[in-house]
């Protein structure tokens, strides 16, 4: 080979080299930095522009309401003062004109009032229906009697006559009043004993009551709109809309189907803030408000599109400038990364030389105090070690080797302890049990068991170590040696695990545990007894498909307390029915989303007509199979118990 020339395969293409990288990441770390900026605090200040605006519109659509429920007040007091005079003082014709003409010119919004009486109610027995106008706000005073209007046949006058409450009108045009569009108050009038003798209605200009919003209008993108008791549109922003539309037809035509929850509104009477889209795309945020009792409503609506168009603009300027700062950056990145990737392109060289086997190559840079000079030092340090690693690899290799042969024969000696599946046979009942144990690593810390005492009970039980490994092996022989041992001698199941638990304190400076499920079956009649020493509750699957955890109280693991106490739950198994024991290592067997198995799933997983074998395979391949990729986290242990007709 020649000395001189590095090998063909370590000349790095330029797209693939260093300073491009450099240039790329930089760049595109920037570029990422500038528009995550930009997007925070665009998103924080377009934030803050809508809350701010849309606490705005609140406030005025509160003061707006405010303001119109005084004029309406305002003209029902007015009214609801001339009844009161009428009752109370008992006034004839022209006291009751003398005083209405006096109310109207005390009161702001009304431009006219009209008082009508039923035949014989005034002293002279005439029907009076007289109407009184401010002169000054467009209206006179007419005799409707005297001109031959018949008043007392008109709808309005016998609406008013059976109402119980004042109402409000619908706007009309009065061409009287000098053509403009009104809305009426009507009050129905009673004598001292309640009976209707006539009614007292008052005018408003439907201007008046637009004039009362002329102040929300002076906000760019505010748009006020007022809805009388019908629904007619008495205020809208948009020409040719007031007057001629209710809010329903105006939904329907426009095909504003985002207006739907402020109608519902509307007709509930009730408050609403809605943020909505239009069928254009514009967002906007709309506040209905009642105005108190009257039947009316006002919705006063802001657009987004309005309120936000400063800040777009300002963040087109803001993108401009950001592109322009990317550019400057990107040239003074070049120029600092081939400051920097010369002398790393030298000691590339040298290290392919050294990759071919070629010791002696110099080492260029070697002398320099920066990065460089310290991965020049690093390269001459690394010829002398690596001949030294190598032998430590080999050796490695052969430990390694030997350690795994250890672990081999660790794993099969812990297999030998635990027992094969098989099947005891009881007075007139067969138990098939079977259990599968898959470690997580080569030995685990999971176990299980199960004998006959020769007392027609078959005692069961399965655990689980606080670790993995040698030691959790090691504790867990310990564990089901002594839990053998205590069940022949205890009885039961509460008791064994009480006397398992003294034991295990005992010499346990590793301060390991083990959570313990442990239970006999009589193969006479079926029933079992369950104690539990922190482990998870078992399942019992009936032979008619039914599931459940069988969750009950026990007590801590094994290996903390010496004189743990720990209850039992008795139930009963039938023909055919499967009581399933396992570790946390299926429940807990995770997916490489980190999505648990889950109880659900292990419910789900089991087979009624399934045998004990069986039940184990299943319910062992469907953790496997939710897991996929995943690494297996954990000793995943399962025992089957199902009962038979012998």
């Amino acid at each position: 080979m020649n000395q001189s020339v590095p090998p063909t395969e370590l000349v790095v293409p330029w797209r693939d080299s260093l300073r491009t990288r450099l240039m790329l990441w930089f760049g595109t770390l920037v570029t990422a930095l500038l528009i995550a900026g930009f997007g925070v605090a665009y998103v924080v200040a377009q934030q803050r522009i809508v809350g701010e605006a849309e606490v705005r519109t609140r406030f005025e659509a509160r003061q707006a309401s405010e303001r119109l429920a005084a004029a309406m007040g305002s003209v029902r007091i007015t009214g609801e003062g001339l009844v009161g005079l009428f009752n109370g003082l008992g006034l004839q014709r022209d006291g009751l004109v003398q005083a209405l003409n006096a109310m109207l010119e005390a009161d702001a919004s009304a431009v006219g009032g009209l008082v009508a009486l039923e035949p014989g109610v005034l002293d002279d027995g005439q029907a009076m229906a007289y109407y009184a106008g401010v002169e000054r706000r467009g209206s006179v005073d007419r005799d409707l009697v005297a001109e031959g209007y018949d008043a007392h046949a008109q709808e309005w006058y016998r609406r008013t006559l059976a109402a119980t409450h004042p109402w409000w009108s619908e706007p009309y045009f009065n061409e009287t009043a000098g053509g403009v569009w009104m809305v009426t108050l009507n009050l129905p009038l009673r004598d001292g004993q309640g009976k209707t003798v006539g009614m007292v209605s008052l005018d408003v200009p439907v201007r008046r009551l637009s004039e009362l919003l002329d102040s929300m209008r002076q906000v760019a993108g505010q748009r006020p709109a007022l809805m009388t008791p019908g629904g007619t549109l008495a205020v809208h922003p948009d020409p040719g809309i007031a007057l001629n539309h209710t809010f329903a037809s105006l939904m329907r035509e426009s095909g504003r189907v985002d207006l739907a929850p402020v109608e519902a509104a509307r007709l509930a009477g009730t408050p609403l803030e809605l943020t909505h889209t239009l069928p254009t795309g514009e967002t906007r945020f709309s506040v209905l408000t009642p105005v108190v009792d009257t039947g009316w409503t006002l919705q006063l609506s802001l657009s987004h599109e309005v309120i936000l168009q400063d800040l777009r603009q300002l963040g087109r300027w803001l993108a401009v400038g950001a592109g322009l700062a990317t550019v400057v950056l990107a040239v003074l990145v070049r120029r600092l990364a081939r400051r920097i990737t010369v002398p790393l392109s030298e000691l590339t060289s040298s290290a392919g030389h050294f990759a071919a086997g070629e010791f002696e190559w110099p080492v260029p840079h070697d002398t320099r105090g920066d990065e460089v000079g310290v991965m020049a030092r690093a390269l001459e340090r690394a010829r002398d070690s690596i001949r030294g690693q190598l032998a430590e690899i080999a050796g490695m290799a052969r430990d390694r080797q030997k350690l795994e042969s250890e672990l081999d024969i660790a794993r099969e000696i812990q297999q030998a302890m635990l027992p094969p599946g098989r099947s005891y046979d009881g007075l007139g009942l067969r138990a098939d049990v079977h259990a599968m144990l898959q470690p997580a690593k080569a030995v685990g810390g999971d176990f299980y068991n199960h004998f006959d005492q020769g007392d027609g009970r078959l005692w069961f039980l399965i655990g689980d170590v606080s670790d993995k490994g040698i030691p959790a092996a090691l504790f867990m022989a310990r564990t089901m040696t002594v839990l053998e041992v205590a069940a022949q001698m205890a009885g039961t199941p509460a008791l064994a695990l009480s006397e398992a638990a003294r034991h295990l304190v005992e010499g346990n400076d590793t301060c390991m545990f083990a959570t313990v499920l442990c239970g006999h079956i009589d193969l006479g009649n079926g029933q079992f007894v369950l104690a539990s020493a922190g482990h998870d509750p078992p399942v019992r699957l009936g032979a008619d498909g039914s599931r459940s955890l069988l969750r009950f109280e026990g007590g801590g693991p094994l290996g903390f307390e010496a004189d743990g106490m720990f209850s039992e739950w008795s139930g009963r198994l039938g023909v055919g029915d499967t009581l399933l024991l396992y570790t946390d290592g299926v429940t807990e067997a995770f997916d490489p989303d980190d999505q648990a198995f889950g109880e659900q799933r292990l419910l789900d997983a089991l087979v009624p007509g399934h045998s004990a074998r069986q039940q184990c395979e299943a319910l062992v391949a469907a953790a496997h199979a939710f897991a996929g990729r995943a690494p297996q986290s954990d000793d995943i242990t399962v025992l089957a118990l199902k009962l038979v007709r012998r």
